[in-house]
């Protein structure tokens, strides 16, 4: 922040040089005006200092809550008169710049009005355009300098979440405004200083100047305004492409990293402008992807990703549809016993083991967890494939995910019976055919489901399983449709049965397994209606 002040000091003492260098250049030859340029010469020393010593003192005023801010360590939650000057100096500090400047156009020609009684239109250039014009360019040159120090040292200390283009009663340009005055400085200035020059030229050939000197001074002083201004030019340009180019780079970077997924990006906001808008929206696109990230997977935890994915995108009807499916029910056997003898914190602990397995392995076949029924499963294949044969891949993937569930709990026992634990036990039962699928539940609270004859036979061919001791059974409607994916369930009986509630036999394919050792029987069959 002093830095920026004593920027401005040198600045302004430079444009001070190259003004003296202007009105020479531009200056009328008459006798009147170096009398007058003589009588400014005392006094403007005197000017000079009041003017430095006024400017100085206000902008340090304007940034005492900013000083005093840094000092503290930069706490959390700046005030409104911090936050107004850390958005506001750079436009304040580059307008009280250029008071003195503007001041001098009024104060000189007044002071010559008052000791010589009268002013002349050829006073113009030494008196007004001059100071104007080379303040105007040291205005400019401080704005620019000082908005890019404080983009890239203060705002973002005094913005660490944003909000800079919320401050209210800060003075700010825009970038149209930066652009204008960009504009003016590097083109219209230049234009008009050599303006200047030729109509001076022009006024010393009438006064009668040798024509040779006038030459010399007209090339002189156009080398002298080529250089400046070209040099001027090209700093103005380098810094103002840095304050717009460097923030859209900033976007762009994090941009093209939330493209490929990354959503933990957070850029500085620099500016209260239309740039500083466009970081915040960027910032605050993040976070929404983070909070909408974070909800789906609380979401997805509660709801079946392919399910919630599905709703989410609108796909799915909620009225209900008639679908063909292949159902699978898996339970634990044994686990009314267990439940009685263990801790119920390792009885949830075995049950979140059990499912995280059952659950990894589902996914891996393309199925879906409809629903987990105390210590059982309800598994659905095929209920979003469309495709002619999408029935049979399904029965074919859900045959081979119920013969790994028992590949993948012999594992788990082992390791269960490693760390002295008791070892596990289930009954898978596989059924197809269609299925209702929809949305089913109150109107504050329900879910999306599968419900029908088919489900039911497969829930009491488990419960069948479960009263045989075997570990799976698979109807012969899976079996054939299986078959047809290039997918056997190996050798096993083949046996009828009338459900309950229904009238027609159904057949089904059993593959008896030897139970675990350590595996109690539960005293009652956990009956499904």
């Amino acid at each position: 922040m002093f830095a920026s002040i004593g920027a401005m000091v040198a600045i302004h003492s430079l444009a001070s040089v190259l003004t003296s260098r202007t009105i020479e250049l531009l200056a009328s030859p008459t006798e009147f005006a170096r009398t007058v340029r003589a009588a400014e010469l005392e006094l403007l020393p005197y000017y000079r200092a009041t003017g430095y010593v006024a400017v100085t003192s206000f902008l340090l005023w304007y940034l005492r809550p900013l000083v005093a801010y840094f000092r503290a360590g930069c706490p959390p939650g700046a005030s409104p008169a911090v936050q107004r000057a850390a958005v506001g100096f750079p436009l304040v500090g580059a307008v009280a710049g250029m008071v003195p400047w503007a001041g001098g156009a009024i104060f000189f020609p007044t002071v010559t009005i008052v000791r010589f009684g009268k002013w002349l239109p050829e006073l113009a250039s030494q008196e007004v355009i001059s100071p104007l014009v080379n303040g105007f360019l040291a205005t400019t040159t401080t704005y620019l300098f000082i908005d890019w120090l404080f983009r890239t040292r203060v705002v973002p200390y005094v913005f660490p979440g944003g909000g800079a283009a919320d401050v209210r009663g800060a003075m700010t340009l825009s970038v149209r405004g930066r652009l204008l005055v960009f504009l003016v400085a590097v083109a219209f200035i230049p234009m008009f200083t050599m303006l200047g020059l030729a109509r001076t030229t022009e006024a010393r050939f009438t006064s009668g100047v040798d024509i040779a000197r006038v030459v010399a001074m007209l090339a002189s002083g156009s080398l002298w305004v080529f250089v400046l201004y070209t040099v001027l030019g090209i700093v103005l340009t380098l810094v103002l492409a840095r304050t717009l180019t460097e923030p859209i780079g900033q976007v762009a970077r994090a941009l093209a990293r939330i493209r490929d997924g990354e959503i933990d990006v957070s850029i500085a906001v620099e500016s209260a402008d239309e740039l500083g808008r466009l970081q915040e929206g960027v910032n605050n696109m993040a976070a929404a992807l983070k909070d909408r990230a974070r909800i789906l997977s609380a979401f997805g935890r509660v709801v079946e990703p392919a399910i919630r994915d599905r709703l989410l995108s609108g796909e799915l009807h909620a009225r209900g549809e008639l679908r063909p499916a292949s159902v699978l029910f898996v339970d634990l056997r044994g686990f009314t016993a267990m439940a009685e003898r263990e801790p119920p914190g390792e009885v949830v602990a075995t049950l979140n083991e059990f499912f995280t397995a059952v659950g990894a392995w589902v996914r891996e076949c393309e199925g879906f967890v409809d629903k987990y029924i105390g210590d059982a499963a309800l598994v659905v294949f095929g209920l979003f494939d469309e495709t002619l044969d999408g029935s049979a891949r399904a029965a074919g993937a859900a045959v081979k995910c119920a013969t790994g569930i028992c590949e993948r709990l012999e594992v788990l026992n082992h390791t269960r019976r490693a760390a002295g634990k008791q070892a596990l036990a289930v009954t898978v039962a596989v059924h197809s055919g269609d299925v209702l699928a929809g949305t089913i539940g109150a109107a504050d609270r329900h879910e999306y489901t599968v419900i029908g004859d088919t489900v039911n036979v497969a829930a009491r061919l488990q419960q069948v399983a479960k009263d045989t001791g075997d570990g799976l059974v698979v109807s012969r409607a899976t079996v054939e449709l299986a078959a047809r994916a290039g997918v056997e369930i190996g050798n096993g009986a083949s046996e009828k049965i009338v459900l309950r509630g229904r009238r027609e036999p159904v057949e089904y394919v059993s593959l008896v397994r030897e139970k675990p050792r350590g595996v109690a029987e539960s005293a009652q069959p956990n009956v499904r209606d």
